[in-house]
């Protein structure tokens, strides 16, 4: 008799594009060493309990102090990702050009600066999951698998 497999279980990263009607998405500067002050996207993991939405629009107002309805959400992508440390996240990328209040970093702890940036030319120090999804984003795929080598290259699979 087999073993049954062991079902797979994930965190679930639930990132926010906050776009701007001139083309540009906000980034974050991370403080943390193990990000190497490189940009990501707002966003972080569900909490136990947390429908993807509700999870969304509270890493947003934590990270940035702003207020997006969860009706003003638009799936981008959903990816994938395998980081160097063999660790796999599933993330689900949204859009939204609808929020209230001016983003501004409620994090100083965790974040370093905000930056509007170009999503199709974004800065060299972007993390390499996020210059994956922000070409996702721009090409309009709606779904990727995604490597990040230990050199930090992306491949995918």
């Amino acid at each position: 008799m087999t073993t049954p497999a062991t079902p797979y279980t994930s965190v679930v990263d639930v990132l926010v594009l906050l776009y701007r009607q001139d083309g540009r998405v906000l980034l974050l500067r991370r403080a943390e060493p193990e990000y190497h002050a490189q940009l990501t996207i707002v966003g972080g993991h569900l909490e136990d309990h947390e429908w993807y939405d509700e999870g969304a629009c509270r890493e947003v107002r934590e990270e940035v102090g702003v207020l997006v309805e969860p009706e003003d959400l638009e799936l981008s992508c959903t990816a994938h990702l395998l980081a160097p440390s063999g660790q796999r996240r599933l993330a689900l990328l949204f859009t939204t050009q609808s929020w209230t209040g001016e983003p501004r970093n409620c994090e100083p702890d965790r974040h370093t600066a905000l930056v509007w940036a170009d999503p199709g030319e974004p800065p060299t120090d972007v993390h390499p999951f996020t210059r994956e999804l922000l070409r996702q984003f721009v090409t309009g795929s709606p779904r990727a698998n995604i490597c990040v080598a230990a050199d930090e290259g992306v491949r995918h699979e």
